[in-house]
């Protein structure tokens, strides 16, 4: 195979775009480009595609609670609402 031509596919079973990776005297692959879909919206490679179901359904709900308190801190910011000085 011509090492200088980047071979692309459509997967069959997901759809997606594919390109063949073969680095020299190992067997190859076909992959996505980019991040896997866990890691794409933090636009890096965290190493999220690694974890079982379980773990990443976990961090999941961490990240909606996160997002979800910082919604609100930002909310009470933009309406001026009254909160207390404990922290």
């Amino acid at each position: 195979m011509d090492s200088s031509r980047i071979l692309y596919r459509t997967n069959p079973l997901t759809g997606k775009e594919e390109f063949w990776n073969q680095p020299k005297g190992l067997p190859g692959i076909w992959m996505e480009p980019g991040f896997c879909d866990r890691c794409k919206p933090f636009n890096e490679c965290l190493g999220l595609r690694d974890m079982d179901d379980q773990e990443w359904a976990s961090v999941e709900n961490l990240i909606t609670q996160t997002t979800n308190l910082l919604e609100i801190k930002g909310q009470l910011k933009v309406k001026e609402l009254k909160v207390c000085d404990a922290a």
